[in-house]
């Protein structure tokens, strides 16, 4: 069984981005006053959020990144090789306000986390299509993009919750799907010398992020990590176990 080690879509991203392992730029290119930088992509994204802020460098980094990345989305459409990695790089250079948005937003709100952060990713991904390089703004509008769409998310999925007895049947209401997709985690512990164990699985859905990353991994080329962590079919139901308070009538 494959490991997962991480549970959030902008950590898979983070990880890529600065591991060897993957495709990913090193550094990247930028003229500023008539001089040519040549920045690593930790530099960039230093330069991108320190205070007091080069705003003609700031200006410079997003136009460069977003150039590119929009280079490699045209070569990945028309399934040529030559592609880079940029747009998982734009996407770690707006790390920290991605990552900041999902965090507030789902803290305040009650949303889940990583519905939230799929969510900003896919705003940026859908934006970064539509935007010019040239534009001054082309960095804020990415990021006022996200930060939007994160925050109207967490408030239309914001409810308060209660105690409930079929958590998979309150799960089919709120999506209006069935209960065929879920995440798993399956134990089956050894047997014991005093009897055999039963296997137990804890199931829990989230239909919205099932969705947005399936979405992403196809784009990113993440669905590899996406199909280690979910489980595709449910198993037949062998029994149900209602819980209920200490006392209540039976």
């Amino acid at each position: 069984m494959a490991l997962i080690t991480y549970n959030s879509v902008l950590d898979v991203i983070h990880q890529r981005v600065t591991s060897a392992a993957h495709l990913r730029p090193n550094a990247l290119q930028v003229e500023v006053g008539g001089t040519t930088r040549l920045l690593e992509l930790p530099q960039a994204r230093a330069a991108l959020y320190e205070q007091p802020v080069d705003e003609s460098l700031r200006r410079e980094i997003w136009r460069r990144a977003v150039a590119l990345a929009q280079h490699d989305s045209l070569a990945m459409a028309i399934g040529s090789t030559e592609v880079a990695g940029w747009v998982e790089a734009v996407v770690w250079l707006a790390l920290p306000r991605l990552q900041r948005v999902a965090r507030q937003a789902s803290a305040r709100l009650g949303a889940d986390r990583r519905d939230v952060e799929s969510e900003v990713m896919l705003a940026l991904i859908e934006r970064l299509a539509e935007v010019s390089p040239d534009d001054p703004d082309v960095g804020p509008q990415l990021l006022k993009a996200a930060g939007r769409r994160g925050w109207d998310f967490a408030r239309r999925s914001a409810s308060g919750g209660r105690p409930v007895e079929d958590i998979v049947a309150v799960a089919d209401a709120r999506t209006s799907e069935s209960a065929e997709d879920l995440w798993d985690l399956a134990i089956t512990p050894p047997d014991r010398p005093d009897g055999l164990t039963a296997p137990l699985r804890l199931s829990s859905r989230s239909a919205i992020e099932g969705a947005r990353l399936g979405e992403l991994a196809d784009h990113l080329g993440l669905r590899e990590v996406v199909q280690h962590a979910h489980r595709r079919r449910r198993g037949p139901r062998l029994g149900t176990l209602p819980l209920r308070p200490a006392g209540a009538d039976r």
